[in-house]
C-alpha cells in the first residue's frame, strides 16, 4: 500500500485547504482508502466497516476531514465527534 499524495487527493476530492491536505496525508492511508471515505460520506455509511483495524481507523479519520469540507470550499465542525458520544 503507498500513501496518497496532494495529487491524489485533488483528483478525488478537488482543491482543499492546506492544513485538510497535510492532515489527509499524515494519516498514512492510500488513495484506495480515501476513495472508500469518499464513498462512505456519500452514501451515508460513516460507521466504521469491516478491515483491518488500522485501516478502519484511517478511513476514519479522513471521513472526518472530508466532512468539514463543503462543497463552496468552507469548512465547518465535524459531525462524527457527536456521532462517536451516541
Amino acid at each position: 500500500m503507498s500513501s496518497m499524495s496532494r495529487r491524489d487527493i485533488n483528483a478525488l476530492v478537488g482543491e482543499v485547504d492546506e492544513l485538510i491536505v497535510k492532515e489527509m496525508i499524515e494519516t498514512g492511508a492510500s488513495r484506495a482508502e480515501l476513495a472508500e471515505a469518499l464513498s462512505r460520506l456519500e452514501c451515508g455509511a460513516l460507521a466504521p466497516q469491516e478491515g483491518r483495524p488500522s485501516s478502519r481507523r484511517r478511513i476514519s479519520r479522513l471521513v472526518d476531514l472530508l466532512m468539514v469540507i463543503d462543497t463552496n470550499g468552507e469548512q465547518h465542525e465535524p459531525l462524527r465527534p457527536a456521532l462517536r458520544r451516541a
